[in-house]
Order: C-alpha cells, then sequence, then structure tokens
C-alpha cells in the first residue's frame, strides 16, 4: 500500500497490518543492536544476507506514523502547556475516556515503556490513578469521526498536553483538546469541596476536610456579620441582578483587627457556610509569596469559588513593595476580576502596615474592622466556653477583662476549667484566675543560648 503525496494512507484511517517477513529476527536480549549488527555481519559473509529489523519507534509521533503508515513530519501535532495540577485533573478525564473506551483505544508508555500513572487525591479517603505519562490512540469512530491520539506527559519538569491526528486534520486534534477541557469544566472533582492550596516546590491543591464553623461559636457585632453577608450576596442572592447590569461578581474582603479577635475563626465560618454551593480554597503562606499568579488560574476551573487568604502582612506590607513577591501578589488579585464569581476573604493584624496598593478599591472592595469584644460581647463568650450549669456570674468576670479579645476569653475560661474542673467552678474561683493574669503566657525569664 502506497501513501498519497500528503502521507496520510488512502484509506483515511488505520493501515492493515504490513506482511509479516520469512526472516524474523529473535529477542537478543540487553544487547541486541552490538549482536544484530554481529550477526548481520557474518550472514554477508556466508552470501546469506539478513534483511534489516525495523528500529522500534521511541516517541509518540515516530509510533503514530508507522501505525498510520504516514510522514511523521505530516502528522497534525497541537500542543498546550498545562499546570501540574491541571496535568492531574487532565488525566482524570482521560482515564474516563480510556474506560469508556476499553476495548478499542491502543495505549502506549513512554520511550516503549509502559504507561505511566500517577495518584489524584479525591478527599474524603479516596484516590484514583491516572495517565500521566501516555500516549492513547482512539481509533476513528470513537472520540471522532477520525482517530486521534492524546499524548500527555513531562519536558524538562514541565506537564504538557499534545493531541495528534493525521495529515491535514488539524481540526480533529483541536476538537480533542476542547473535548478534555469541557469535560473537566462540566464535571470538575474537586468542584464544591474545600481544598488546601500549598507549594512543597509546586503549586498543589489537594481535597481537606475542614473543622466546621458555626456562626453560634463566633460572638462578633451585628454590623460585622451584615458586612460580611453583602460581601457573599455577590456570587449567592444578588449575582443574577449584578451579572444582569453588567457587574463584576468578583469582590473582595479583607477583615483586619489585632490578634485573637476571630478574623480566622470568621473565614472559616464563610467557608463552611459557602462549601458545596462554592468551591472554597483555603491558602497557605507559601502559596501567597510565590504562586499566586498560578493560584488564581485554577480557580478559574472550579466555578464559583472563595479563597482565603490568612495573615497578608507577610507579602502586602509597605516594606514589600518593589519585591517580585508583592508585584505577583497585586497582578493575582486584579486577575481575580477578570474571572466572575470569585470571593476572596483576606486577615490583616495591622491595615495601616499595608501598602495602599493593596487597599485600593478593585483589589479589596471592603476592608471590615473585627473589634474586640464589648461588655456584652466578652460575657456571652465566656458562657459559650464555660458550662452553663456552673452558676459562674460570667457578666461580672467578663467586667473585669476590658480589651480582652475572644482568645482571651477562651483561655480564661480553659484554665479555670484546668485548675478546678466543671463541677469546682465559683464566680470567686473564676473571677481569681480572670484577675490574677496568670491565664496569660508566662514571659521567658532568664538568658539562653
Amino acid at each position: 500500500m502506497t501513501p498519497n503525496d500528503d502521507g496520510r494512507n488512502p484509506s483515511g484511517g488505520v493501515p492493515d497490518k504490513p506482511e509479516a517477513t520469512t526472516h524474523a529476527w529473535p529477542d537478543l536480549g540487553q544487547h541486541d543492536e552490538a549482536a544484530r549488527a554481529a550477526v548481520a555481519g557474518i550472514a554477508a559473509l556466508l552470501g546469506r544476507p539478513i534483511p534489516e529489523k525495523k528500529a522500534e519507534p521511541h516517541t509518540a509521533s515516530e509510533w503514530l506514523a508507522r501505525t498510520w503508515e504516514v510522514n511523521e513530519s505530516a502528522l497534525e501535532t497541537v500542543s498546550r502547556p498545562v499546570s501540574p495540577v491541571l496535568h492531574l485533573l487532565y488525566g482524570f478525564v482521560l482515564g474516563r475516556w480510556i474506560a469508556e473506551h476499553a476495548g478499542d483505544v491502543v495505549q502506549r508508555g513512554p520511550d516503549r515503556r509502559a504507561p505511566q500513572m500517577s495518584r489524584l487525591d479525591l478527599g474524603s479517603g479516596t484516590a484514583v490513578t491516572v495517565p500521566t505519562a501516555a500516549t492513547v490512540l482512539f481509533p476513528a469512530g470513537t472520540r471522532d469521526e477520525d482517530p486521534v491520539a492524546i499524548e500527555t506527559g513531562y519536558q524538562f519538569g514541565d506537564p504538557y498536553l499534545t493531541a495528534h491526528a493525521l495529515p491535514g486534520r488539524r481540526e480533529v486534534a483541536e476538537r480533542a483538546l476542547d473535548a478534555l477541557s469541557a469535560d473537566l469544566a462540566a464535571d470538575h472533582p474537586y468542584r464544591g469541596r474545600t481544598l488546601q492550596a500549598s507549594a512543597p516546590g509546586r503549586l498543589t491543591v489537594k481535597p481537606v476536610t475542614p473543622t466546621p464553623q458555626e456562626r453560634t461559636d463566633l460572638v462578633l457585632p451585628q454590623s460585622v456579620w451584615h458586612e460580611t453577608d453583602l460581601f457573599c450576596a455577590g456570587v449567592t442572592t444578588r449575582r443574577d441582578t449584578l451579572r444582569a447590569l453588567g457587574h463584576s461578581t468578583s469582590r473582595g474582603l479583607l477583615l483586619a483587627g489585632p490578634p485573637g479577635v476571630g478574623k480566622t475563626k470568621l473565614a472559616r465560618v464563610l467557608a463552611t457556610e459557602l462549601a458545596g454551593p462554592l468551591t472554597v480554597v483555603l491558602v497557605t503562606a507559601d502559596v501567597l509569596r510565590t504562586w499566586m499568579t498560578e493560584l488564581y488560574e485554577e480557580v478559574r476551573t472550579l466555578g464559583p469559588c472563595l479563597v482565603v487568604l490568612e495573615e497578608i502582612d507577610s507579602v502586602g506590607g509597605k516594606d514589600s513593595r518593589g519585591t517580585t513577591s508583592f508585584g505577583e501578589f497585586l497582578d493575582a488579585l486584579d486577575g481575580a476580576r477578570t474571572t466572575d464569581d470569585v470571593l476572596t476573604v483576606a486577615t490583616t493584624n495591622d491595615p495601616a502596615a499595608l501598602d495602599p496598593a493593596v487597599k485600593r478599591p478593585g483589589r479589596f472592595d471592603t476592608i471590615l474592622e473585627v473589634p474586640p469584644p464589648d461588655a456584652a460581647g466578652r460575657e456571652a463568650i465566656l458562657r459559650l466556653y464555660l458550662p452553663p450549669d456552673a452558676g459562674v456570674d460570667a457578666g461580672l468576670v467578663a467586667s473585669f477583662l476590658d480589651g480582652a479579645t475572644g482568645a482571651d476569653l477562651r483561655e480564661v475560661a480553659r484554665r479555670s476549667l484546668l485548675e478546678h474542673g466543671a463541677d469546682g467552678l465559683t464566680t470567686d474561683r473564676v473571677l481569681d484566675i480572670a484577675t490574677s493574669g496568670r491565664w496569660k503566657p508566662a514571659p521567658v525569664a532568664g538568658n539562653y543560648l
């Protein structure tokens, strides 16, 4: 069978198998190349030359060109860069395609080896293995009217995704990659989950099971709850109204206040309430410093999303201006506005220390101060952490703890329980602990090397 001028098999599909030669080469083991050369030389001296054995193809394109009986240079190849996170997720979709056409597909690993698989954590103790270094050939009539091959792997440590099609059929390769993206968008395994974004060398995103935080566990002024609810309305109750009038549904909320007032807990309450309808991404400090742009690129695939950034002081402070991390942080916040339905919540201990560029509208629409509790708030927090039947006058104890934060009041209650137990609590005993100050961390005394 002779290929056309463009290098394509005249049948337009996978050709018939070539006729078997009458002089099959045996498997000569580890030193195959040298042994073949020696045997061929001896055979030639004896006047019985042996036909040359075709070398096994090393690359995906060599293998496909031989399978389709076309010129390798004529193959239509379309490549798209992918992040390490998307590399695994595209492998997840590709694994589904393989299962769907299990009796038809042909798989091949890199450099004539078996396909390489990696573990994708789906959360809740479940995981699947997905192809991350393989070429998968889908014959005509499976994924498309024409045959198409999907190649996934690594080049110089960076992942890539490539589709191969017959000569002159570039649109087949384009459609295959578009279909992979569409299938991932339609049924993303991480959508609606709570994820942890960290960076042990590269950005990784994995499902986690957070401890639920309820509103009843946090005592805050009603004005704070009102502002946080308005913030969330951008992707909940007011989403359709905003979009109909051309407004962005992405918003930023900066929670400011001294340590211990409940900023982090408030962010976790929002995460608990929004997880499911929204995907929640909890971001570690190493991502803040290095991978913020990449993080928001990943967020684009997750649908409506809440991103929680804790303690941005280290990357957004005035003394950070001019650093690479500072510039990337601002660029990432700006990039978040190019995608709808992204809520960003950040916390800071000292808003005055943040660079003005971080706080401008368009990056954080609302800067909300979370204050230390007032007298009524302190009493409510003590009641929350002390046994309800202890008979302690929480209001009297709270009056001696002016300026205490929620974390301070929790420690007073915990110290009281440690010293006296639940049955031994009285107003005088709790008041003694509160006024003595022994619930506070003791200062370090002495000299240490």
